[in-house]
């Protein structure tokens, strides 16, 4: 198209004269379907900038190149004229003329390269159809079937299916998944630790002293898991019946349940252990059927009363002559709680969630995270969906006992320290928890005070109250009714939570007075252990 080395050309400005009279014709818009950068089509008429280009030094820009001129107004002839056109170019670029070109005119009201088309299609089409590939004629292809007026219904179509699939695909959790090498990495025995130091190549395998990995399986992770759970080995059934046992009884049968070795404590029921791995795997790994018999059975169903003879003879009920009393893990007392006040969330799945805890305890100057109270039923989430950050583990957790997390953890210590009194008396989820059990049993159809109390602690230790129980909760009851009646602040202040006020009507002195009785069932040791 141009005269310079790399064929290119600077059209520095377009000139028009009609007639021997030398008229200027003037240009109101012109247009190109293609302009090298900083070299744009306007600067011919505008007299600004370098001039049009095509960037010709590219190869892929040495096709026909169209450029559009309109007249400033149209122009109409009666009799024949001349036409003068002039280009002019620019004196930067030497040799970059113009050798190549055709005029024509016409008398469309509108001109101008064809809207929106892609470069690379239109590089196609100037190709011909000649000489055109299958994929170049596939590209075509899909262009067309892209803008076609006939198609526009089925383009809407599915183009609302494809983003109704996508909003399903994002509302589906992501998780990662192991895949083989398709060609396994060699791996060498490392000489004193030092990566760097290689001896002899190792490969995979399974210990001589357990049972033999199966010859039809292939040696990857997948068979390794069959490995583990052949009923040839019994080791994974006793391991997993064993950590069942210690989270009912308090104690493995194995005492030792993170050691399972040589150096692990023998089992005190060794039968016991054996018969429950091997019916473990005989109902095919269920491990909800193997709940169901563990606290069925009429071990566990025993009393935990112990006498002085028994206690000292088996003092940690190593023989299970009596029933376990093992106070509860830190994420069932807080869902204990919960539970019996109503307030529990029984939603299943989702991201993690933030219950209340004490401000400024995430304050830490390398990260400007907060702890955001969760909205809504999020608040009375399971303990198990409870946000962690093992710097700064949920405080209510951590007293009771609940790993950091910062490493494995198989059997969880169990103390008891004034912390933990503290924490269930004050926490704010207690006291919620204290105040809707209050609403529940001051909505009670019965107003007798007896009955009442019987329904709340039944409600919480799931046993009707003895006599003098009920005597002590009744006082307590009325010594705190006195006391509000006689402060009404101090009585909408305890009636009052994040619940929200008490319903019109209700008597806000009762209502703080039973949920002091509330507070103090919650608190009573044999509602946070069991047995």
């Amino acid at each position: 198209l141009g005269r310079h080395t790399n064929g290119s050309f600077v059209l520095k400005k377009f000139e028009a004269r009609l007639g021997a009279q030398d008229q200027p014709l003037s240009f109101k818009k012109a247009t190109a379907d293609f302009s090298q950068k900083d070299f744009e089509i306007e600067n011919v008429i505008s007299g600004k900038g370098g001039g049009w280009a095509i960037g010709a030094a590219d190869k892929k820009n040495r096709i026909r190149r169209n450029a559009y001129f309109t007249l400033a107004k149209p122009l109409e002839l009666v009799e024949e004229a001349n036409i003068t056109f002039t280009f002019r170019h620019s004196d930067k670029f030497p040799r970059a003329n113009l050798e190549r070109f055709r005029l024509s005119v016409t008398s469309a009201k509108t001109v101008g390269p064809a809207p929106g088309l892609p470069e690379d299609i239109r590089t196609i089409l100037l190709t011909g159809s000649a000489k055109r590939d299958d994929k170049q004629k596939a590209k075509i292809k899909d262009y067309f079937l892209s803008i076609s007026p006939e198609l526009k219904e089925v383009r809407e179509a599915l183009a609302a299916a494809k983003k109704a699939e996508k909003t399903f695909s994002d509302s589906l959790p992501i998780t990662s998944v192991m895949a083989e090498l398709e060609k396994p990495r060699k791996t060498h025995r490392h000489l004193r630790g030092a990566y760097l130091s290689l001896a002899e190549e190792v490969t995979t395998g399974t210990p001589a002293a357990f049972h033999a990995f199966p010859k039809d399986q292939p040696q990857t992770r997948l068979g390794l898991a069959r490995w583990l759970v052949d009923t040839n080995n019994p080791l994974t059934a006793r391991v997993m019946m064993n950590r069942f046992w210690e989270q009912y009884f308090g104690r493995g049968i194995v005492e030792t349940v993170e050691e399972f070795g040589k150096q692990g404590e023998p089992p005190s029921h060794p039968e016991l252990l054996d018969w429950l791995a091997t019916e473990f795997m005989r109902v095919g790994w269920d491990m909800k059927a193997m709940h169901k018999l563990i606290v069925t059975s009429a071990t566990y169903r025993q009393s935990s009363k112990v006498s002085p003879e028994l206690l000292a003879k088996d003092p940690y009920n190593r023989l299970l002559a009596r029933g376990p009393r093992v106070r509860l893990e830190a994420e069932m007392i807080r869902d204990q709680a919960l539970t019996v006040s109503g307030l529990l969330s029984h939603k299943i799945g989702g991201p993690s969630v933030m219950p209340p805890q004490p401000d400024g305890l995430w304050q830490v100057v390398y990260s400007g995270d907060k702890w955001t109270t969760s909205p809504g039923e999020d608040k009375y989430r399971r303990g198990l969906y409870t946000f962690w950050r093992r710097t700064t583990p949920y405080p209510m957790m951590a007293s009771f006992d609940a790993p950091s997390r910062e490493y494995c953890v198989l059997k969880r210590s169990r103390s008891n320290t004034p912390l933990q009194a503290l924490n269930t008396l004050n926490d704010p989820a207690f006291v919620e928890a204290a105040q809707a059990l209050a609403r529940r049993v001051a909505s009670q159809p019965s107003a007798d005070l007896k009955e009442r109390v019987t329904f709340a602690f039944r409600t919480c230790l799931s046993r009707s109250p003895k006599q003098k129980e009920i005597e002590r909760l009744i006082n307590l009851y009325q010594t705190e009714l006195s006391n509000y009646r006689k402060d009404a602040k101090a009585a909408e202040k305890m009636s009052t939570s994040e619940l929200g006020k008490a319903p019109s009507g209700t008597d806000l002195s009762e209502l703080a007075a039973w949920t002091v009785v509330a507070n103090v069932l919650l608190n009573l040791d044999e509602m946070i252990t069991k047995g």
